[in-house]
Order: C-alpha cells, then sequence, then structure tokens
C-alpha cells in the first residue's frame, strides 16, 4: 500500500477527505484490494496496536470478514457487459463492508496510517518536537524542510516534530502565521490551533488563533482549504474556503461566519501595517502592545464603550503617532515615553 493510498484512508477515517480522494478509496476498494494487500494492511494496524487494547477484539473474526467483502469484490470472469453496472455497484457496497472492519481496527489501535515505518523503527526514534517562537515586537520566516514558508506575527509559536516533510505535515500554532505551501499531494499539509484546523495541499493561507482574543479566523489568500473547528462534538461539519474568502469562528458560541475579505488589510501585518477595522479599544491595546513589545495602562472609566468605528491603516508608524490618531477619533489622550504608556479617558 502507498503512503498517498494511507492518507487517503486516514482522513476517510477522520470524516474530511474530498469528494475526489473518497472516490479514489472506493475505487481503490472495490477493484485493487486483493487479499495480500488486506492481510498486510491488517497486520500493520494489529501490530501497533497497544498491547493492553488488543484483548478488546477478535482478530480472526475480523481478518475472515476483510476476506469474505474482498472475496466479493473480485469480478466474476463470466459477468456480461450489461451486468457490469450492477456488479460494480455489489463490489461498491462490498467496499463499505471492508472500511468497516478496518475501521474498527483503526480506532482501537489509535494507529494513524500516515505512519510509514515499520514497528521496529518505530522504536528506534522517537520524534522530537521542535518549537519556533516570536516574542513581542518580533515577526519572523521560517523555511521548511519541504519547502513551505511560514511567517510568524509577533507572539507567534508554531510546534511540529523532526519528521516534518517526511511522513507528516502538520503543525500546531498558538498566534498568527501566513503559510505559503508548497504542493504534495502525499503529505497534506495540516495546521492545527486551539480552535481550528485547516488542511491544504499547496496553498497560501492566514491562521489567527490567540488565546486572548475573542475569535479565531482563516482566511486564504490562495488555493483552497478544508476548515475544521477541533471541538470534538463540531467535526462533522467543514467548510471549504476559495481565494479571498475567510473564516471567523466565535470562541464563546462556537458558531462560525464565511466572508470575504480585503487581503490588503487582513494581511496587512505582514508588510509591517496596522489595519483596525470596528474594534473595541481594549482588542487594539491589545495588538500595539503585542505589536510594539509594550505594556499600556489605562486611566479612567468606559474603556469597554469605546470602539474605533470604520477602518483605519497605519504603515509603518510610531505608537505615538497611531495612538495620537486613534485619540483624536475615539476621544482618549495619551502620553508616552520611556517609561510608561497610559491611556487617559475622559467621561
Amino acid at each position: 500500500m502507498t503512503l498517498e493510498e494511507k492518507n487517503v484512508l486516514y482522513h476517510f477515517f477522520r470524516d474530511d477527505c474530498s469528494e475526489e480522494e473518497r472516490n479514489q478509496l472506493h475505487t481503490w476498494l472495490a477493484n485493487d484490494l486483493d487479499e495480500n494487500d488486506a492481510n498486510d494492511l491488517l497486520s500493520s494496524i494489529w501490530n501497533k496496536t497497544d498491547e493492553d487494547n488488543k484483548y478488546h477484539v477478535d482478530k480472526e473474526s475480523i481478518t475472515r470478514n476483510i476476506r469474505h467483502s474482498v472475496q466479493l469484490d473480485k469480478p466474476k470472469a463470466n459477468i456480461s457487459a450489461k451486468r457490469q453496472p450492477q456488479s460494480f455497484q455489489k463490489r461498491r457496497n462490498s467496499s463499505f463492508m471492508v472500511i468497516a472492519s478496518i475501521l474498527i481496527l483503526f480506532f482501537i489501535g489509535g494507529y494513524f496510517l500516515t505512519d510509514n515505518s515499520s514497528p521496529s523503527t518505530a522504536h528506534e526514534h522517537t520524534a522530537k518536537l521542535l518549537e519556533k517562537t516570536t516574542s513581542k515586537g518580533q515577526r519572523s520566516s521560517i523555511l521548511l524542510r519541504d519547502g513551505s514558508k511560514v511567517t510568524l506575527n509577533s507572539e507567534t509559536t508554531i510546534t511540529y516534530n523532526d519528521n516534518f516533510g517526511l511522513d507528516n505535515r502538520n503543525i500546531q500554532l498558538d498566534g498568527e502565521a501566513f503559510f505559503e505551501v508548497t504542493k504534495n499531494k502525499n503529505l497534506p499539509f495540516t495546521v492545527i490551533s486551539e480552535h481550528l484546523e485547516t488542511r491544504a495541499l499547496g496553498t497560501s493561507f492566514n491562521v489567527r488563533d490567540f488565546a486572548d482574543e475573542a475569535n479565531a479566523s482563516i482566511a486564504l489568500a490562495t488555493g483552497e482549504v478544508k476548515v475544521n473547528r477541533t471541538a470534538v462534538a463540531l467535526r462533522t461539519s467543514n467548510v471549504i474556503l476559495k481565494p479571498n474568502e475567510q473564516i471567523t469562528l466565535d470562541k464563546t458560541s462556537q458558531d462560525w461566519l464565511k466572508t470575504d475579505f480585503d487581503p490588503d488589510h487582513v494581511l496587512s501585518w505582514r508588510k509591517n501595517n496596522l489595519y483596525f477595522n470596528d474594534m473595541y479599544l481594549a482588542d487594539i491595546i491589545k495588538t500595539l502592545e503585542r505589536w510594539y513589545n509594550v505594556k499600556i495602562a489605562v486611566k479612567g472609566a468606559g474603556i469597554e464603550k469605546l470602539k474605533y468605528e470604520g477602518t483605519g491603516k497605519f504603515e509603518r508608524q510610531s505608537l505615538e503617532n497611531i495612538l495620537g490618531s486613534l485619540g483624536y477619533t475615539m476621544g482618549f489622550s495619551s502620553s508616552v515615553n520611556e517609561k510608561q504608556i497610559i491611556i487617559h479617558l475622559t467621561d
């Protein structure tokens, strides 16, 4: 079994494969899976099943079921051309039996089919986690082993293992980053943040999921991506994004909304520009603290009521200039010096 076929099975089990991959899986199971392939797949999963879990299933019974299902899939030599559609439907139906049988072992064993190493190799090498972090006031770019490029916004961390680009392309994200993904149909590129999961083959997109913000979002620049919510109970639904579309998730309600977006605004941070659109002052302060690596104090009451109406773009401006402009529009004053930054609210 090829790595591509294992990846298709893996994503079928997670219910996030594309229609093309689903058809590919049905065709492969109905026409190409012989008894040796079935046994190899079963043994591969079984050998990587934890010993504590093996007693929960009847291996021999499941083996017989898979063999029987595969045997039903083999076309009869004397089937006429007129009966081929019915025969194909029979093979297609029995393919689901094969999927169901393998699915039992997959979930019990907890084995990710994208793991292409032998049992002995898996014990010899334990994947090490690699971490790249930017602090407040810092932005950086990273070139990954597969040729993909990641641009990290301030106060952002990505984590991946040292097998990245070999048997997986999975990245954990905390913060905001822009991904320019090198195409590889055998290894889908997956970005998982606390609230959203994005899967792509070759594309570019922005993920924003800061722990201290009420919303998380994914904005697609080029190509196509599939987005899921990470909450287990909500994983049955997913959204396909096209270029210049974004999905925004309310972390409290778990409701999400797909809309169009302006790349010059949403992606402006990559050019060291700040963009605010209908934002409350409290959220603007969080962004400024992260962007300039400062701590801003607020004196006075009513911050929860102050909102920047409309849009504002600040191109490579100093913090003092930005606060002055915002204060003029929103009705507050500010003082900036080396020791402290204070926003003074007026009633």
